[in-house]
Formats: C-alpha cells, sequence, structure tokens
C-alpha cells in the first residue's frame, strides 16, 4: 500500500523500513538523545539459563551455579610418594561410593522435581513473535529474554492482595468489545482475564469473564503492570502487550496474537537491557511505555515505527521525559492527548499524570508540548496546571482519555482515578461542557459512592481504548467516545476486583457493574 498523504503522518517519517543489522551490540544503561535509537541485539550472544537469558559474562551467580576445580599447571598434577598411593587409592574408592550415594538420591528428588514442573509447563520452552513481528519472522525464536507460555488456570487462584493492576481492549470487527485485565497472583506469577462483550447477559455482566490464563514467567514480587493495544494492518488484529519488571528491574514485556502459534511470546523490548528504579511505577498506551529510572527521572520507551507507522521488530527509544519532579516509587498512568494515532505517536502525544515530590499532589506533563517539533494539527486537550489535589504518598493513579463528542480538533476528554487519604477513590475529569469550544476544557472533581470503601493497598486500572493509523482495511481507528461498554475501571475492595463503569459525563457519577471471578 501507499503511504498517506501528510495530513496522516503528522510528524512521523514514512517511509521507513525495518532493517536487520547484525553486528551491534547494545551497552548496558546507554541513553539516547531524542529520536535515536538503541542498536538490535545479536541474538547469537545469549546463552539459555532457565527463565532468564545472559551474556556468558553475567554478574548474577545464580546464572552459574556450577563451579569447578582450580585447573593443574601445564606440567599436569603434583607426583605422589609411592607409599601413599595404597592409601589414597582405598580413600578414593570411600570417597567414590559417597559420592555415588549422594548422586543417586539427588537425582531421584531432582527427577520428581523437574517431572512436575515440566508437566505443568512443557509449553515454556516455545516462543512465538517479538512486538512488530509475525509469522513471518521466525528468526527470533529461542533468542528471546524471557519464557512465557499461557495455559488455563485450574482451582480456586487468587489474585495477590494489592496487586498492580492494568487493563486493555480493543472493538472487534462484530461490533463488541474484548478486554484483558492483567494481575499477580500469590506466587507472583502474571494472569490475564479476558471478557467479551458478546457473552455479558442482562443483570449479570461479569457471565462475559471467561477462567484466568496464567503465564510462565520471571515477574517481581509487587511488580507493576502495563498492558496496551497494537492495531496494525493483518499482523495485528489486536497485538494485546504487558510490560513488567523482573527481579534485576529490567522492563520486560509478552504479547497476545491469537493469529500465532504459540499465541504468547516475548516482547523485543526483552532484547533491549532498561532498568528501572527499584519500586519504578509503569504505564503503556502504544508505542509509548513510561517507567521511572533508578535517580527518579521519567523516561519513556518508544517503538520505532516504520513507514505508514508500521510496527519495528528490533528498534526501541529510551529517553528522558524532562519530567524531573515525580516522587520516588511514584504511580503512574498516561493517556493519548488526541484521538489520531498519527498525532499520538509524536512529540506532545501523550500525557503522564504522577505525584510531585515536593509536595504530594498530583501533577501531569505533556512531553515535549513546547517543542518546535510538536505537529502543527495537534490541539492542547486541557490545562497542564491542575487543582490543588494532595494525595497519600504513592497513592494509585489511573486515567482514560475519550474523544470529545463534536470536536474537529480531535481533542479527548480525560478521567483521572486516584486514592484519596480517606480510602476512598476520587475522579479528576475534564467538563464536557467545552466540547465544541475552541478554548481548552476546565477540570471538575467528583467523589462517586461506587468508588468508595476501596482497599488501602488497591491498585486502580481504566480502559483506553486503542487507535490505529492502518488497520487491516487500511483505515484509521480513532480513539472511541465514553461508552458502556468502554468507560471502566478496575480496583480491589474486600481482596476480590471491582468493575466499576462511568454513567454520566454530566455529573462524573459511577455505578458498580461487578466483580471479576478469579477462579
Amino acid at each position: 500500500m501507499e503511504p498517506r498523504g501528510d495530513a496522516h503522518n503528522g510528524g512521523e517519517q514514512p517511509g521507513l523500513e525495518v532493517a536487520s543489522h547484525g553486528g551491534l551490540e547494545v551497552a548496558a544503561q546507554e541513553r539516547c538523545g531524542y529520536g535515536q535509537s538503541l542498536p538490535e541485539v545479536r541474538p547469537g550472544e545469549y546463552l539459555e539459563a532457565g527463565k532468564e537469558v545472559t551474556t556468558p559474562y553475567s554478574d548474577y551467580p545464580e546464572h552459574s551455579p556450577f563451579s569447578g576445580p582450580p585447573p593443574y599447571p601445564p606440567h599436569g598434577p603434583p607426583a605422589e610418594p609411592a607409599g601413599a598411593q595404597a592409601t589414597r587409592k582405598k580413600r578414593l574408592w570411600l570417597v567414590i561410593g559417597g559420592v555415588i550415594a549422594v548422586v543417586v538420591v539427588l537425582a531421584a528428588v531432582l527427577g520428581g522435581v523437574l517431572g512436575s514442573r515440566a508437566a505443568n509447563s512443557s509449553a515454556a520452552s516455545q516462543t512465538g513473535a517479538d512486538s512488530g513481528d509475525s509469522a513471518q519472522n521466525p528468526s527470533t525464536a529461542g533468542n528471546t529474554t524471557d519464557r512465557t507460555s499461557g495455559s488455563n488456570s485450574t482451582g480456586t487462584q487468587l489474585i495477590r492482595q494489592g496487586s498492580g493492576l492494568s487493563v486493555t481492549g480493543w472493538r472487534k470487527p462484530d461490533g463488541g468489545v474484548e478486554t484483558y485485565l492483567f494481575y499477580q497472583d500469590s506466587a507472583n506469577g502474571l494472569r490475564y482475564s479476558r471478557c467479551d462483550t458478546s457473552r455479558r447477559s442482562t443483570g449479570n455482566e461479569s457471565a462475559c469473564w471467561e477462567p484466568p490464563i496464567s503465564f510462565n514467567s520471571v515477574a517481581q514480587m509487587g511488580t507493576r503492570l502495563a498492558a496496551s493495544t497494537i492495531i496494525w494492518g493483518d499482523k495485528y488484529r489486536p497485538q494485546t502487550q504487558l510490560f513488567y519488571t523482573d527481579f534485576h528491574t529490567r522492563l520486560l514485556g509478552i504479547n497476545i496474537n491469537a493469529q500465532l502459534q504459540p499465541n504468547v511470546s516475548d516482547d523485543s523490548v526483552n532484547k533491549v537491557d532498561v532498568s528501572t528504579g527499584p519500586n519504578s511505577s509503569l504505564a503503556a498506551y502504544w508505542p509509548w511505555t513510561i517507567y521511572q529510572d533508578p535517580t527518579g527521572e521519567l523516561y519513556h520507551v518508544r517503538n520505532l515505527l516504520g513507514g505508514n507507522y508500521e510496527p519495528s521488530v528490533f528498534f526501541w527509544d529510551n529517553n528522558e521525559t524532562n519530567t524531573t519532579t515525580a516522587l520516588n516509587a511514584s504511580r503512574l498512568a498516561v493517556v493519548p492527548t488526541s484521538t489520531n494515532f498519527s498525532l499520538i505517536a509524536v512529540k506532545a502525544g501523550y500525557a503522564v499524570f504522577y505525584q510531585d515530590a515536593a509536595s504530594n499532589k498530583l501533577a501531569v506533563a505533556i512531553t515535549d508540548l513546547a517543542s518546535p517539533e510538536v505537529p502543527e494539527g495537534f490541539a492542547q486537550p486541557w490545562p497542564v496546571a491542575l487543582p490543588d489535589i494532595v494525595i497519600p504518598a504513592r497513592s494509585p493513579i489511573a486515567a482514560f482519555s475519550v474523544a470529545r463528542p463534536g470536536d474537529r480538533l480531535q481533542r479527548v476528554d480525560t478521567y483521572v482515578l486516584y486514592l484519596d487519604a480517606n480510602g476512598d477513590i476520587a475522579v479528576l475529569y475534564t467538563a464536557p461542557s467545552s466540547s465544541s469550544s475552541s478554548e481548552m476544557a476546565a477540570w471538575m472533581t467528583a467523589q462517586p459512592a461506587a468508588l468508595k470503601g476501596a482497599d488501602r493497598d488497591t491498585d486502580i486500572a481504566c480502559l483506553n481504548m486503542p487507535t490505529s493509523f492502518w488497520d487491516a482495511a487500511g483505515a484509521d481507528v480513532l480513539l472511541e467516545e465514553a461508552s458502556a461498554e468502554t468507560a471502566r475501571c478496575f480496583f480491589q475492595r474486600g481482596g476480590k476486583v471491582v468493575e466499576v463503569r462511568l454513567d454520566s459525563r454530566e455529573t462524573g457519577e459511577w455505578v458498580v457493574v461487578g466483580e471479576v471471578p478469579m477462579s
């Protein structure tokens, strides 16, 4: 297909092609200037060690569990006195006998353990496509950083209390909405629950949720989660992504793509050495993923899109957002600032909500808003100066944007949910009365009864519907207006995950949909 006109391309340079450059290496913790890409990692440089993949000179001792004795000098082992040889042989046989007995016992124990694990996760040795990859790119198989596989959960599987939550979804060709809710279980494993709105029934909307699916992953305990959705051409219809951190605080990702087998695969960001802060929050809206580095600075990782904004198989940016005032381990939430993907995928295309370090107030930044490279067609949707809202330190924050009805500038209305000092979830949102105005929207606040009584350690997740420059039919996918199907958020109350939806744009009222089943 020919590239579209400039009105669609926005600030992106069309015609870029994905190229594989062998021989390039990634330097750990390398920071790039804006617009520079992190080089591709040579797959051959990685060695597999269980669930982890390490370089031959790994600093982590768990990657090298066996250490042999020091070698003999070139002239061979030292000679022994002749009279000591008989005694040594006797001792040697005793030692050998003891070693054999120990080996037999260990083999029996390890055989049982490993056999059980193999039976439960035999699919973990398979991988699928990377971000931007497809079934036509099998060369990446076997070289990924994190082995993942999906399997149906059996028995009662409880969500971890205070688990990270993240949700994403898309509008299917039949008009229904498919939603993926991600969370962590009590054993630190990652899971998702899937809802297809065609399964909802009157009076029982929670009937849409299927049994949870679990993943073999290396997620650290308490990892924050960030999910997003890619829609592009025939390759991604759609591809669901989840980002998380492992016990080395590396940023890792997995993909879910029903068109591929296996349909769960490692993301190509795993091949880029991105380290987050020890308790960094995560937030994502394709092609952006936001994290906090060990110094407290906010960074965004962006997939380097090609012509017609096609996802890249190999290349990512990793750049500072110039947001230096975030509280250490502040929770993060990201939203698109336009309804048009060609304005979202470039400078000023997203906003990140966070907690200010000096005041503990809720704050927001539209990255690169003052840059001369902001596309001419971009219109700032609302003021970045928020009302004075002080929240408890590291209080959960979630946000979503929807299309502003009838707005010719393709601006968004945005809703921000946060936990207040009373343990209730409050809402900051833009006034809908400004939809037809050329001025920016004003901020309003609400404390809906449906959001009261949340667990003190809850996370909050809200659904941002995806956008695309080029879907399977070659058309744009614009951000949707708020609807009962899509304006939904999730949090924990009494240890259970509660689903709520926006009931009125005018009053900011919400209603409880029900509880998401976890077994």
